[in-house]
């Protein structure tokens, strides 16, 4: 059985990271997720600027290109409504949708509101429809994680990031609520803040304490400024190794903690990680969408839900209170 599915937005996520239709392996868009995948039909497009029509029609010759998405807000053929629009555009197109009781799920791109407000209008119909893409979510060296804490004590954490607390930060903070099980902040400091994303974005350094298995845990979110590189890491040190993610690697590497070989009376962390479980970033948005697809077909609960995404920024604004 085919879904049918429909796409508001051509930016960067929704077209234009795979201009290339001929790559059978890699999958950075909806478009070529949605192409790639055998049980997905695209039958409409939306975007108000044209521009990109005719390489949507490379991908689907026979699909409906629509410049206004209120088009869509009756169909009955729509078994999933994704939306890779500017954030700030999130909520009317959303919740426009409120009546439509055909479509089954919403696919939303991060962060799901620009306001706070936003979480608490949204219509109910839509509320457990809704998938939002945190990609790591649906690779399972990051889901692994969590299990290879559950074995050993955590002693601090340490993230560097860039573009935005809300923006990639939204990315750390979804990482830490999916492994230490929707972390509670016991306290937090606002040190400093580094280079603007956007006028309402800042990149904070920030001390937190998060609370995991009774126990307080130090965590370090360090800034840095997306104009001069890029740079995404989270690192879990334990009583027994550190766990490094760095996004640029496609991995996640385990390093042990050994004795020093020229003073055995001090420890170390190996030079070479001891295991390394890789990564597959060409192709997550395309996993993300077989678990749409399992979810429909109820062989999956969903694990990026609106409940996983409320808690993501229920923290954010926890770290941000008392700024101006």
């Amino acid at each position: 059985m085919k879904l049918n599915v429909a796409l508001i937005g051509l930016g960067n996520i929704g077209l234009l990271f795979d201009s290339d239709i001929d790559n059978k392996n890699t999958a950075h868009s909806h478009i070529k997720a949605i192409y790639l995948h055998k049980n997905l039909d695209l039958k409409y497009v939306v975007d108000i600027n044209t521009t990109h029509k005719k390489l949507v029609k490379k991908f689907f010759p026979k699909v409906k290109f629509l410049t206004n998405y209120k088009k869509l807000i009756d169909k009955k053929n729509i078994d999933i409504l994704s939306i890779a629009t500017p954030t700030n555009t999130h909520f009317n197109i959303l919740n426009s949708f409120k009546s439509n009781k055909y479509i089954k799920i919403f696919f939303m791109e991060k962060p799901l509101f620009q306001d706070k407000i936003d979480y608490s209008k949204l219509s109910k119909n839509i509320k457990n429809k809704i998938v939002v893409n945190y990609p790591r979510r649906f690779d399972d060296a990051i889901k692994n994680i969590k299990k290879n804490i559950n074995q050993t004590k955590v002693e601090k954490i340490v993230i560097n990031y860039c573009k935005g607390l809300k923006n990639n930060g939204s990315h750390m903070i979804d990482m830490i609520n999916l492994t230490f099980n929707r972390a509670k902040i016991i306290s937090h400091k606002i040190l400093t803040s580094s280079e603007k994303f956007d006028n309402n974005d800042l990149t904070y350094d920030i001390f937190v304490e998060i609370k995991y298995k009774n126990k307080i845990i130090p965590l370090y979110f360090i800034s840095h400024n997306h104009t001069k590189y890029n740079l995404i890491q989270f690192t879990i040190y334990t009583q027994k190794n550190k766990i490094d993610y760095i996004n640029t690697n496609n991995s996640v590497d385990y390093y042990n903690i050994i004795k020093h070989p020229q003073f055995p009376t001090y420890k170390i962390y190996e030079e070479n990680a001891s295991y390394i479980q890789k990564m597959n970033s060409d192709t997550l948005i395309l996993k993300a969408y077989t678990h749409i697809e399992n979810i429909i077909l109820k062989k999956e609960k969903n694990i990026s839900s609106y409940k996983d995404e409320k808690a993501n920024m229920k923290f954010y604004y926890k770290l941000l209170k008392g700024t101006k």
